[in-house]
């Protein structure tokens, strides 16, 4: 997990395997706790295994190479994980659908009683059946949502927890979300005392107040931090990220009212400005290709050339001298092998980056800031190039990029660099 090992980082990549069109699967966790297991998406993915014990499931969108190992998930989950059912929190337009799918592989899975899981299924739009293996909590997300994901307590006096943000994001015409994972932590410091008007208590007294359940002690002093840890963009297409105009609702959505888009709006500039990790989208790699700036606009992607503009445009430089991440992901197979990827994404980031009025000398205190080199820049991105390394035997290149990746399936544009210096051989 080389990739995610700051300090300053409370989760983990686990495995990342992400291809344009075939599946992306993106698994987290905290570095201590099994527990806190998460995944963005599940497509039919070779990482599925690490995702079997993810309790909490991320669904930016409903395309198959996105959610098609979905039901497969939620019953290998009940079989390997004591019976428990995961959560999947999904855009809330494809709910319905979602539930209705179920129903139909549940029957699928279990042919003898599929007219008693049907009955079980369709009672008031359940999502649970006791005659299905594939029983699901569907938690339906819109732009400004916010749910709690988990609670938990860490050792001297500290308690987390674990929020889950959506906001909007723009795949054309599917519903669609991206998400952050925010950290709320409350430290107690100091001894605890008895609150005051349990201090003439003798301690017989207080101890059956506490047998009853009763707090009778007070924390002397109590703080709290939130940080964001994960961002996800899922699929969008560049207008949906760039800090221009909000993204309207939907025609006939109704469901969305102006506070939720303003948190949107906040959960969006969230996601590059603090961060610790960012998963970003970047489907077509071809700087200088205008028909394949026409394939991402039009169906919601985005392409290289736009990666330095929406960093810039959510001021993400102004705090490049820090250990954040950016992810890139949901490469498309037209750039295989992955050593011709990797050219193509260092090589379109390099000339957008030289094109771009970098960057704003002055910070808040109006104290000069130096620019950001190319070479500390790329040091904050990782891309997940697992997927498109071919299978079985592989020429030299592609070899020393199998090399190159670690456990999680990322490869660091750093280290890429750096062994192209060493190897100029290795450019594709």
């Amino acid at each position: 997990m080389v990739m995610s090992n700051s300090r300053d980082r409370y989760f983990d990549i686990v495995s990342a395997w992400s291809c344009a069109g075939v599946g992306t699967c993106l698994i987290i966790q905290h570095a201590h706790d099994i527990k806190t297991r998460l995944a963005f998406d599940l497509g039919c993915t070779p990482n599925f295994a690490d995702a079997i014990p993810a309790s909490h499931v991320i669904i930016s969108h409903s395309h198959l190479d996105h959610i098609g190992a979905v039901f497969n998930h939620a019953r290998a989950h009940r079989l390997a994980c004591g019976g428990s059912v995961p959560t999947y929190y999904v855009p809330s337009a494809s709910v319905p659908k979602l539930k209705r799918a179920q129903l139909a592989m549940s029957c699928l899975d279990n042919h003898h009683r599929d007219e008693e899981i049907e009955g079980e299924l369709s009672l008031e739009g359940g999502s649970r059946s006791e005659s299905s293996l594939i029983q699901m909590n569907v938690v339906g997300m819109g732009p400004g949502d916010e749910v709690e994901l988990r609670f938990g307590r860490k050792k001297g006096g500290c308690r987390d927890r674990l929020f889950l943000r959506a906001f909007a994001v723009d795949h054309r015409d599917h519903p669609a979300l991206g998400y952050v994972i925010s950290r709320t932590t409350t430290t107690c410091s100091g001894r605890s005392q008895l609150k005051e008007e349990y201090r003439g208590l003798s301690g017989r007294e207080i101890g059956e107040l506490i047998r009853i359940g009763t707090e009778v002690k007070m924390p002397v002093e109590e703080t709290t931090s939130s940080h964001v840890e994960i961002a996800y963009t899922g699929d969008t297409c560049a207008a949906g990220l760039l800090l221009t105009e909000d993204i309207p609702p939907r025609e006939g959505d109704n469901t969305v009212n102006d506070d939720n888009f303003e948190k949107s709006a906040l959960y969006l500039q969230q996601a590059f400005n603090e961060a610790q990790i960012l998963f970003m989208e970047v489907t077509f790699l071809d700087y200088a290709c205008e028909k394949q700036m026409e394939l991402a606009a039009s169906r919601g992607h985005v392409h290289i050339s736009e990666v330095i503009p929406v960093l810039l445009s959510r001021g993400w430089f102004k705090k490049s001298d820090d250990e954040r991440l950016v992810v890139l992901i949901h490469i498309s197979l037209r750039h295989r092998p992955a050593a011709k990827a990797l050219d193509l994404i260092v090589d379109g980031l390099r000339k957008s980056f030289e094109q771009s009025p970098l960057i704003e000398n002055k910070c808040d205190d109006e104290q000069e800031q130096p620019k950001p080199t190319f070479g500390k820049m790329l040091s904050h991105f990782a891309v997940a190039i697992q997927a498109l390394l071919p299978l079985g035997t592989i020429d030299e290149k592609n070899a020393r990029i199998r090399n190159m990746l670690t456990s999680n399936g990322c490869v660091s544009l750093k280290t890429y660099e750096e062994q192209k210096a060493l190897s100029p051989d290795l450019v594709y």
